[in-house]
């Protein structure tokens, strides 16, 4: 009887070790998993982002890649640089896998479809400053915006930090 009260308290310690064994692996697993996942990969549905220079800005996920993450709000389509981006506010949920050729897709692409659309559209800076006006040229790695005044205004991609027009 004493035996078998030992063996029985030592099959229990035994079970006790391999359930934490169990939880260690699943916790690694998790954290594995969690440090190959990319911010990115956790916007989708309605969103709210902080955005450096901007503030926040609010609407439906359209598109997200490395260079870029597109929201369509209610009266305004936004999109937004990456490295703009300082905060995730919040997100309904995951995104979905994006195509190759959506993953592709930059600011030489967005300001060109701008150009193409004509329509006026408001730029912000990573350093907060705003300017209105049309795209005039797109070049490799800046973009030239006609103010209504008239006055052209080059910026780097880099200097970008959302672009705004309507939908």
């Amino acid at each position: 009887m004493r035996w078998e009260r030992l063996f029985h308290e030592l099959e229990a310690q035994a079970g006790d070790l391999e359930m934490q064994d169990r939880d260690a692996l699943v916790d690694e697993l998790r954290d594995g998993e969690w440090a190959e996942t990319s911010w990115r990969s956790l916007l989708g549905g309605a969103i709210v982002l902080d955005v450096i220079g901007v503030g926040r800005i609010e609407g439906v996920c359209v598109l997200v890649n490395e260079q870029v993450v597109q929201l369509r709000g209610d009266r305004a389509e936004h999109v937004i640089s990456s490295d703009a981006v300082a905060s995730v506010v919040s997100s309904e949920h995951r995104a979905g896998p994006s195509s190759a050729v959506s993953s592709a897709l930059g600011w030489g692409h967005v300001f060109r479809a701008l150009r193409a659309e004509g329509d006026s559209v408001r730029l912000q800076t990573i350093t907060g400053s705003t300017i209105d006006g049309r795209v005039d040229v797109v070049g490799a790695d800046f973009v030239r915006i006609r103010e209504e005044s008239g006055r052209d205004q080059i910026l780097t991609f880099a200097a970008v930090a959302a672009v705004t027009g309507r939908t």
